[in-house]
């Protein structure tokens, strides 16, 4: 016995399925290092031209208990920045999270002054390119939590998210479009174009190392 459905119904049904929106996920996530084979150079990174091999030399996936994550440690003054491509729209996403250890803070580090700018810990947010503006959230030794420092004639700016001596995993949540307007008083006129991450110690000459995961974006 064939089953027969109304011409109406069936057209009703093909209307809603058809125009129905997808819920976007609450969260979409940028990096945790799984795809990464400990030891190597994290996939999916990159770096200036002709900078991989130093930049091989700090950072590198590591294993802990099952779990992957980015090992960071300069000890040769390389300050090396790498890069995760990832756009995402800030208006739909504008909360970033990431987990982070400080291992070792560099000796006289001090974010505030060009001449001992290093910090164990760093992340870049890139708006728009290399020719846009860019936030910095580092975990500082000494600087207070929420002090920011203006770099490049405002253009760039370094905000202090964790603070105080290393030591365990530490879970980071910020919203970047408000980070964005109050730190240059507008609203962004483009979105993050990925995430950067450094550590470095070449401005104190000083050994730096901090560990890395979990980087995701979310509503809220």
């Amino acid at each position: 016995m064939r089953l027969r459905i109304p011409l109406g119904l069936a057209c009703l049904a093909g209307t809603l399925f058809a125009y129905t929106p997808a819920t976007p996920p609450a969260s979409r996530l940028i990096e945790d290092f799984s795809a990464s084979r400990p030891g190597e150079f994290p996939k999916n990174f990159r770096t200036l031209p002709f900078h991989r091999g130093e930049a091989g030399q700090v950072y590198r996936v590591r294993e802990e208990e099952g779990n992957r994550y980015l090992e960071a440690y300069d000890n040769r003054d390389l300050s090396e920045q790498i890069f995760r491509k990832f756009f995402w729209e800030t208006r739909d996403y504008p909360v970033l999270r990431w987990r982070w250890r400080a291992r070792v803070h560099p000796k006289g580090a001090d974010e505030s002054r060009p001449a001992a700018n290093d910090s164990a810990c760093g992340i870049y947010v890139v708006f728009g390119g290399y020719t846009g503006k860019s936030v910095k959230y580092i975990w500082s030794a000494h600087q207070p939590l929420g002090k920011e420092i203006a770099k490049k004639k405002g253009r760039s700016f370094s905000v202090v998210i964790s603070s105080g001596p290393a030591g365990d995993w530490r879970e980071v949540t910020t919203n970047v479009r408000d980070d964005y307007r109050r730190l240059f008083g507008e609203e962004p006129k483009q979105d993050p174009i990925g995430v950067g991450i450094l550590t470095d110690g070449n401005a104190t000459h000083t050994p730096s190392a901090c560990d890395y995961d979990d980087f995701r974006v979310s509503q809220k």
